[in-house]
């Protein structure tokens, strides 16, 4: 980028951008509405690794691993680009307080992420360093966003921010704040204008999305769900993660009625040991855990429940461990995201005593990991010989790959039906009725059996 007066100059035809984005779903929306900001303000998205104006890393702090993956992407574009302009975004540069990041130029913190653009183009002015960094403990208002666009076949829209459980590893509420609801009429009208333009499946996040219209007069995630369920041509919503505690009778008989509704439920879980969870500071048991996970499968055929998992925890000892790994074996859970325990500075385990050691931390991830294979593996061979209904977001036309309502990668092929009739090309966004025929390591094998539609 040249240089004039001492000052970075980018003329319209210049101005490049790239954004990486890590993190949760949550982070994944917030980085599409940036992109999206930038693209409306003239400027063209290119590749992360490639010679750009401008780029934007849309920080994670949720483990000390996601902190230096943040500064790994910030430090690597200012090596791609010296003289360009480096935006630090998100949680981790939330998580610096003010103090800034040496290596950027823009640190933005969790709120008027919508404002980046500003930022950059009067930096690009006067080259003076912004840092917009607040704290979010009184904040009260959703902050206004609009997704225009996503990905290709999905689009993940955010409906409520923050956090009031200070779990006692967590920095997240001090990061995001207090718990704010989008106002559901807001909610409708975006998830009506994606659709219009054809996105069949809508993923709704959060960062406590059960949360959702506790600050709004008594108003439920259910209510939205409800209200979502009757857009017409929208073919599918699935759920970010979710609290054992949410699933009651009467969220599960209000679910069970939506036509949309995907088959797939996020349970946060952490431990399998009632110990460990108490000293989490998680508000429920392992016993309710289960409980909610049956009145699951007891209401929606064929569910998936997926969790995550954290090893060594401060005080968690071989017996704890073992707790969690028979209870995690004794749910059959389809997916287990496995997370070694960290240090977060500001948290109230950073100061509990009985650490495990690194070397037994990584023992007991290793375990843990080998479980979810094996859990996994039996979730996909259970599917083998059903009728599934797979959204196509890959296709050459004959090849393609998806995933179906309960969240199982398949990869099909188009073939005759049943009246050796030959099917019409499969495309990108098509949702395909297949048989699975197969099951390799982490994907099943499709066969189509309906026309795409």
């Amino acid at each position: 980028m040249p240089i004039e007066n001492g000052k970075p100059a980018v003329s319209p035809a210049e101005k490049t951008f790239a954004i990486h984005n890590l993190g949760c779903k949550v982070n994944e929306y917030e980085a599409n509405i940036i992109a999206g900001a930038f693209r409306e303000r003239g400027y063209r998205q290119l590749a992360f690794d490639d010679y750009c104006d401008v780029y934007i890393v849309n920080t994670c702090a949720v483990t000390e691993e996601s902190g230096k993956k943040s500064m790994k992407y910030i430090r690597r574009a200012r090596r791609k680009n010296p003289l360009g302009v480096v935006v630090a975004a998100g949680c981790y540069a939330q998580s610096k307080k003010g103090d800034g990041i040496a290596e950027a130029d823009i640190v933005v913190g969790t709120k008027d992420k919508t404002e980046i653009v500003d930022f950059v183009e009067q930096f690009l002015a006067d080259s003076v360093p912004v840092t917009h960094v607040f704290d979010l403990s009184k904040e009260k208002a959703f902050e206004p966003m609009t997704l225009l666009e996503s990905g290709r076949t999905r689009a993940t829209v955010k409906i409520q921010d923050g956090c009031d459980n200070f779990c006692s590893y967590c920095l997240i509420p001090y990061l995001r704040g207090r718990i704010r609801s989008k106002a559901p009429d807001d909610i409708v009208a975006e998830v009506e204008n994606l659709v219009e333009k054809g996105y069949k499946e809508i993923v709704l996040t959060g960062i406590h999305l059960d949360s959702y219209g506790k600050d709004l007069d008594g108003l439920s995630l259910c209510d939205v769900l409800e209200r979502l369920d009757q857009i017409d041509g929208l073919c599918r919503i699935r759920l970010g993660s979710l609290e054992p505690c949410f699933i009651t009778d009467e969220t599960v008989a209000r679910m069970k009625n939506l036509r949309c509704l995907c088959h797939q439920f996020h349970l946060s879980l952490q431990s399998g040991s009632a110990k460990i969870l108490k000293l989490m500071r998680r508000r429920y048991t392992p016993a309710e855990y289960e409980v909610a996970v049956w009145k699951l499968r007891e209401a929606f055929c064929d569910v998936a429940v997926t969790t995550d998992i954290i090893v060594g925890f401060p005080g968690e000892d071989p017996a704890d461990f073992n707790d969690s790994f028979s209870f995690a074996e004794s749910m059959e859970l389809a997916k287990i995201h496995v997370f070694p325990y960290s240090v977060r500075e500001g948290t109230a385990a950073a100061g509990f005593p009985n650490r495990v050691s690194p070397k037994e931390i990584a023992e007991r991830a290793e375990k843990m990991n080998e479980l979810a294979k094996y859990l996994e593996y039996r979730f996909l061979q259970r599917q083998l010989g059903k009728r599934r209904r797979v959204l196509v977001e890959k296709s050459d036309g004959f090849i393609f790959e998806g995933h179906t309502e309960n969240y199982v990668p398949v990869r099909g092929i188009r073939q005759q039906n049943e009246k050796n009739a030959v099917l019409p090309e499969i495309r990108e966004n098509d949702i395909v009725e297949v048989e699975i025929i197969g099951e390799k390591t982490f994907f099943c094998l499709g066969q189509v059996v309906d026309q795409p539609q």
